[in-house]
């Protein structure tokens, strides 16, 4: 693990100070903080970002030159991913949501990213800002850039939303290593799930474009008739499931 560099501000070190309360790299507003990461141009591969109890959600892109090869990237939460440049195909990584990447990673899934030569950006998550929490515990998670052009980082951004009152609770008990940076193991509050409603069903079908798919199907002329549909044939209980 020593091989991975903290991803802090601008830095490598010195999370404690970096992002305390009042710190002006830690934005904030009435019930959320915001945190940011950058590094530019590098030769290190491998990197490693603190997620917070209390994190919503993670936007994190990381550039390359814009010339072969194709890019290759692991992620995983905890620990370092152990797969090699075979764990990462084009198309194994389409097959994630980004939207949702924390979903598999707190599985403990190693999760690739892949973008094809002379691309220049590897989307590494692209979360909502209006997530619900998916974090109760601490936890680093290390991003291996396993192929890069020029095995080279342009640039590595990382901007993280997080439960103000969860991450200030956190950072009251939290402990630290000797470069400032936190241990994991302190706790939060656990995250309130989101409710899975009639109109989270259909907020996650629209995201997925089945909607009109759905409404053809069920011979429904809007909403309100696509759900009394799928409730009666019993499709209900399947999209219930599958939406979670």
């Amino acid at each position: 693990m020593t091989d991975y560099l903290s991803l802090v501000g601008r830095g490598t070190a010195g999370f404690r100070d970096v992002f305390a309360p009042g710190s002006p790299m830690l934005a904030e507003d009435a019930d959320t903080v915001y945190m940011a990461g950058f590094h530019g141009s590098t030769s290190h591969l491998q990197w490693r970002i603190w997620i917070p109890p209390g994190a919503k959600c993670l936007q994190a892109t990381l550039y390359t030159y814009a010339s072969p090869p194709e890019s290759k990237i692991l992620m995983r939460m905890h620990q370092p991913p152990a797969g090699g440049l075979a764990a990462v195909t084009a198309e194994n990584a389409a097959a994630v949501d980004l939207t949702h990447v924390f979903t598999p990673l707190l599985q403990g899934i190693e999760v690739p990213c892949y973008t094809p030569a002379g691309a220049g950006a590897v989307k590494l998550s692209d979360g909502r800002m209006d997530s619900p929490v998916v974090t109760a515990t601490g936890a680093w998670l290390y991003i291996n850039a396993l192929q890069t052009p020029g095995a080279q980082i342009f640039q590595l951004d990382a901007r993280l939303t997080v439960d103000k009152a969860q991450y200030m609770e956190w950072y009251d008990h939290a402990t630290w290593d000797d470069q400032g940076n936190p241990l994991p193991g302190v706790r939060g509050p656990a995250p309130t799930p989101a409710p899975i409603n009639e109109q989270y069903v259909l907020g996650r079908l629209q995201e997925l474009d089945m909607i009109a798919r759905l409404a053809a199907l069920c011979k429904a002329g809007d909403d309100a008739e696509l759900i009394a549909a799928a409730k009666e044939s019993g499709l209900w209980a399947a999209l219930l499931k599958f939406t979670k």
